[in-house]
Order: structure tokens, then sequence, then C-alpha cells
């Protein structure tokens, strides 16, 4: 499978460049003092894990339809970013991920042979994010764009319809310095894909259909 292998590659890479960085703890700050485990400004390059709970919207079915269809799974993919902390505290920065692993379904109308197959062709979500830097974690809210690309096939017909998606991706997250250049990252995505139509024939059958999810992904990041 091509993620297994792009994902292969990428902890291959990422990993004993972080194995090297992995030395001794930062001194401890003095009594009252707030540690400040390094300052946020630089790049980063990261891995993440988490689980897609998704609801599937769809309007404009005639006859048998699906019953509060749903999409839900498990991600894995790969992020990269950039933060500029200012001498207050408060860092901005953009970010990109990229699911490479996410989930598909098949929805049934209540009948045999009369299957609905979802494939997503990619997914990416871009953005920017604002924090503030307290010790070693980073809490931040964050808002952008969610692109998708999804292909949907009915049996019944053995018609295959694609469309492209755009909508908004707003959440909120918690990094936490590990190491000088190591961190995890904890976050919770919304996001809403619009209806598209999807007309499996005959014509003027056509049916508009959108998802709006819930995500939380776990990931660990490299900071240059």
């Amino acid at each position: 499978m091509r993620f297994g292998i792009i994902l292969a590659a990428l902890v291959a890479l990422t990993f004993p460049a972080m194995a090297a960085d992995l030395g001794p703890m930062p001194t401890k700050a003095a009594p009252g003092e707030i540690y400040a485990a390094r300052n946020w400004t630089g790049f980063y390059l990261g891995i993440f894990g988490g689980y897609h709970a998704g609801d599937i919207k769809e309007s404009g079915c005639v006859g048998l339809c699906a019953v509060n269809p749903k999409l839900e799974g498990g991600l894995f993919g790969v992020q990269a970013g950039y933060d500029y902390q200012f001498s207050n505290n408060v860092v901005v920065g953009v970010f990109g991920m990229v699911p490479l692993v996410f989930p598909d379904t098949t929805i049934n109308i209540g009948c045999a042979g009369c299957d609905f197959h979802t494939d997503g062709q990619y997914v990416v979500i871009v953005g920017g994010r604002l924090g503030y830097a307290w010790g070693r974690a980073l809490p931040y809210v964050f808002g952008g764009a969610g692109f998708a690309g999804v292909k949907i096939h009915a049996d019944v017909t053995n018609v295959t319809v694609r469309n492209d998606y755009v909508g908004p991706a707003l959440g909120v997250g918690i990094e936490y310095a590990l190491f000088p250049h190591v961190s995890v990252d904890a976050r919770y995505t919304y996001m809403s894909l619009p209806k598209r139509t999807y007309d499996f024939a005959p014509p003027g059958n056509a049916s508009q259909i959108g998802e709006t999810s819930n995500n939380f992904t776990l990931g660990i990041n490299y900071r240059f």
C-alpha cells in the first residue's frame, strides 16, 4: 500500500533526528519562576494519529434513503508549520496537516445490492494559529480551511461520481515541549464540508451530500 511506504519513509527519516536530539532535560527554573522550555519561533515537522468522527449530511434523496450515515475511523498523517514568538510570549503561526490514512465507508439504503461506497481521494488542512507560551506548554486556538476529494460509487446503477470540497476547519490544541527540539501536539478540529451534487442516474434524482466532523489527533513534532 502506497500510504504504508510513505509513512515508513517518514518515520525512518524523522525519528533518527529526534533520537540524536534527546539530551538531558534543561535546568529547572528557580522556585516561583515559570520554566521556559524554549522559544517557539521556527519551523517544525511531525507525524500524527487520531480519530475522525463524521456525520454525512444528505438532502434530495427520493425513495429509499440512508438514515444518519456516519464516516468514522482512524487518521494517520504528517504535519508541518512555522511559529513566531513575540517578546510578550504570544505565539502566531501557520500550519498544514495532510492525513495519509483516513476512513472510508459503505452506506446501505435498505435493500440488497443498494450500497454506496465512499472513497476518500485526499484531505488537506491549512490554517493559522494563535497561542501563548506558558512554561513548557503552548495552548492555542486555530482556524483555516479543509480540502478534500471524495468519490462515491453506487452499486445499483454502477455509476461513480467524484467531487472536491472546501470548508472551514476550526479548533483548539496544546503543544508541550518534551525536549529542546521535540514536542507533543494534541488538538481537536471541527471541519464542515458543504454539500455537493451526486447524480447517480436516472437524471433528476440527484442527492446533495456533505459532512461535518470532529477530529481528535495527537502528534509528535521535531522543531528546528
